[in-house]
């Protein structure tokens, strides 16, 4: 089982620890003849420091961090247009760099119609170094004089800064093997159909999948919400839209401590397998929303990849179909269980859980269907705030204001109902709710709001 990926005797000395839990409610009613059932579960996972280690460096902290990271970011001719625009990507970058920890080999490349080094230059990079800095005051002092010194111009071609990373990535020591490999990428516009194809971006990214995670950042309001979303969903990153210039230091610097956190890699979600029972869908629902990708499967195990983690918590929502084989009212039936796996080579060590069982109870109360887990329930909203969301943003651009402004009251409802304060804050941009749940569209609405909005959905609240 994955609960004895430490042994006993040894998980005293794990570095972290990973806990399991499943959240349903088991009972559903006999399903009529022909027909299956359908069964909602959520599988939160968390990772925290094991009890009884001291908070800092692990136990093999006499070895480099193994911890790689390139900073994309955007010298296309639109960066200065204002000229503050230029100067803040240029500050926010070099307060990142700074806030890399010691050790961390990292790169700066500026983003074009096609991608350069700003730092270092192959000849900078050092003994051993391949083409990445390892991060020092030196290091990281030259990274913010070249990022200085650096000029805009040319296009956007945003999947060829990606695959720029990935050959940087690739050249580490040992071609890149047991380092946990990031990108951030900041950008004020979108590809540009001269440089590169909408076919050419999804080329690059299925070439990145599983190399690195990547965030995304944009500023202004020339950005394309669905290129950002794409790039961070498939690369297992967050996107921001981030129209005030003052704050973007702060979001870069953030940004990059939290990757920096991120150590523990190879963890995997395994489902087992059984008779009559369909795994309709799965899918990361916090603290983001994203697909999940199977990296093994068979008729009796599927297993899905995550991206490293730090400690912190995420939850997944499971969909599973199940048909009824006759058992009678009261009967208990496995449905699936759910596991921690780990990859042989990940590290640093993890103690992992015994596995959780999801299961049903068939009842003859038809009653039941309309019983779900309060955690069930919290997340299915949230996937329903999306999609009227983008009901209400459909509608807009189709001119059909009376939708729009149905859709968008529905998701302020559901905001309200879920406690994301974040969300209600974009939809208050749009609408004016009213003490009877309707609302009212604003008489001027930036597509700024709007796009920011959508970039906001992708990440969920947690349900406490």
């Amino acid at each position: 089982m994955a609960g004895e990926d430490v042994p006993a005797a040894a998980a005293g000395r794990a570095e972290l620890t990973a806990l399991l839990e499943v959240s349903q409610i088991a009972g559903l009613p006999v399903p009529d003849a022909g027909t299956t059932a359908r069964m909602y579960a959520v599988v939160t996972v968390t990772v925290q420091r094991t009890a009884g280690r001291a908070v800092g460096p692990p136990a093999d902290a006499g070895e480099p961090p193994r911890h790689a990271v390139v900073f994309l970011i955007d010298h296309s001719s639109s960066m200065v247009s204002p000229p503050a625009r230029m100067a803040a990507a240029r500050d926010a970058a070099a307060a990142a760099v700074h806030a890399l920890p010691d050790g961390t080999r990292f790169a700066v490349v500026a983003g074009r119609d096609r991608a350069s080094a700003v730092y270092p230059v192959p000849s900078q990079a050092g003994p051993g170094s391949g083409v990445m800095a390892v991060a020092d005051d030196a290091t990281r002092r030259g990274a913010e004089e070249a990022l200085r010194a650096c000029h805009p111009g040319g296009g956007t071609a945003i999947g060829s800064w990606l695959a720029y990373a990935r050959k940087l990535f690739a050249r580490l020591p040992g071609d890149g093997t047991g380092f946990v490999c990031h990108a951030l990428l900041l950008t004020d516009g979108r590809n540009e159909p001269g440089y590169e194809t909408p076919e050419d971006l999804a080329g690059h990214l299925a070439d990145c999948v599983d190399e690195f995670t990547c965030d995304a950042v944009g500023i202004g309001d020339a950005w394309a919400t669905e290129e950002l979303l794409l790039i961070t969903g498939r690369l297992h990153g967050t996107a921001h839209a981030v129209e005030r210039l003052d704050l973007l230091t702060e979001e870069l610097r953030t940004l990059t401590r939290e990757a920096a956190d991120r150590t523990l890699t190879g963890l995997r979600l395994r489902l087992y397998g059984r008779t009559g029972v369909e795994l309709t869908s799965i899918g990361q629902v916090h603290p983001t929303r994203q697909d999940l990708r199977t990296v093994a499967e068979s008729p009796c195990v599927r297993e899905f990849a995550t991206a490293p983690w730090g400690e912190e918590t995420r939850s997944y929502l499971l969909s599973l179909s199940v048909s009824h084989d006759d058992e009678p009212p009261g009967s208990e039936q496995m449905l699936t269980e759910v596991e921690l796996a780990r990859d042989e080579a990940a590290r640093p060590t993890v103690a992992l859980p015994p596995s959780e069982a999801v299961l049903v109870r068939w009842s003859g109360d038809h009653g039941l269907y309309s019983r779900v887990h309060p955690t069930v329930g919290h997340y299915l909203h949230q996937e329903e705030l999306v999609r009227v969301f983008e009901e209400g943003c459909a509608a807009l651009r189709t001119r059909n204001p009376e939708t729009a402004r149905r859709a968008f009251g529905r998701a302020w409802r559901l905001a309200c109902q879920v406690g994301d304060d974040a969300m209600k804050e974009h939809l208050a941009k749009l609408i004016t709710p009213g003490d009877d749940g309707e609302a009212e569209l604003l008489d001027r609405i930036r597509p700024f709001d709007i796009e920011a909005a959508r970039i906001r959905t992708s990440r969920t609240v947690w349900h406490r």
